[in-house]
């Protein structure tokens, strides 16, 4: 790095922190969110860290602030300060080193709030530091600037500045309420449903892919509800209104529901995780995707349960 020492003398280590906010989240306002600061503070520190190595460290572009040559030559020495302050901190109040920021996810509805969540407790055993942001949604990802550090999401983009990583497998299979099965037709084959009702998907949804290879059960059954949301196709599976495909880590432990068709009926499809490449060495970002995936391996008997066939 060509900085002269009297510069590297002069700096302010802590511009260091909103430096590493620029380059991680792209847009002033986004990082300044994520510092919880304004977004004039996080201009100014930079600004006054590149008056003192005396280089431009960012160009401004239409989708955001990227680094400059400067910028990327200063970037592994800002990330092993920010380790090492945080190893320090950790020192001096005599605790384990342990990672700490916030980081936001961005998963769907269903395994957001019950595979997701739950396993946050031993999260927060392991790495109290870490504060997380889970947002849960049923729209498809924009891939914005900073809306999150991680994404766990049902379809496989093919974006450039992110990573994708094969999560986890997950069964859809079919499930209706013991009232509902009481009070219609017995179904012992697929042409059966032709007799049934079905709570569905909105179309728009159609496009993700877990539900394409489900299409032949719709156009058997007689769809009398349809919603964006898991949450509300099990309740309304549940009380009765008809049966529903349903991923198996909602449906499969729900006393309410019993299974329909699992030896003919099944649908297997995957979960991503999504992390800007911007944010791969950082020690929060990856201490989170490594606890996502060891919880994702511990809730394989939900998320694929052995199903004998029959």
């Amino acid at each position: 790095m060509h900085v002269k020492c009297a510069k590297m003398n002069s700096m302010d280590l802590e511009d260091l922190r909103y430096f590493l906010a620029l380059m991680r989240y792209g847009k002033l306002a986004v990082a300044a969110q994520r510092l919880g600061v304004e977004h004039t503070t996080i201009r100014r520190r930079v600004s006054a860290l590149e008056k003192d190595l005396g280089v431009r460290l960012f160009d401004k572009t239409p989708g955001g602030w990227i680094l400059t040559s400067a910028g990327q030559r200063l970037l592994p020495y800002a990330q092993r300060i920010e380790s090492e302050s945080d190893s320090a901190r950790a020192a001096i109040s005599d605790r384990k080193h342990s990672p700490q920021g916030t980081v936001r996810i961005v998963a769907t509805d269903g395994f957001g709030g019950t595979v997701i969540a739950p396993g946050l407790a031993r999260l927060r055993t392991e790495h109290p530091a870490i504060e997380i942001e889970l947002v849960t949604t049923s729209d498809l990802l924009s891939y914005g600037v900073g809306e999150f550090d991680i994404a766990v999401t049902l379809h496989r983009p093919e974006r450039p500045g992110f990573k994708m990583m094969h999560l986890c497998d997950y069964d859809l299979r079919l499930y209706a309420s013991p009232r509902y099965l009481a009070d219609h037709p017995p179904i012992t084959e697929p042409e059966d449903l032709a007799s049934h009702d079905i709570v569905w998907f909105v179309e728009s949804l159609l496009e993700l892919p877990e539900l394409q290879s489900a299409q032949d059960i719709a156009t058997k059954a007689n769809i009398v509800f349809r919603t964006t949301n898991l949450f509300a196709q099990l309740e309304a599976a549940a009380s009765g209104v008809g049966m529903a495909l349903i991923p198996c880590f909602l449906a499969h432990n729900d006393p309410r529901l019993r299974p329909v068709l699992h030896a003919h009926v099944r649908a297997q499809r995957s979960f991503w995780m999504i992390v800007p490449t911007r944010l791969l060495n950082t020690e929060r970002v990856t201490t989170v995707c490594d606890h996502l995936v060891e919880t994702a391996r511990g809730e394989v008997a939900r998320l694929v349960p052995n199903i004998p066939p029959g």
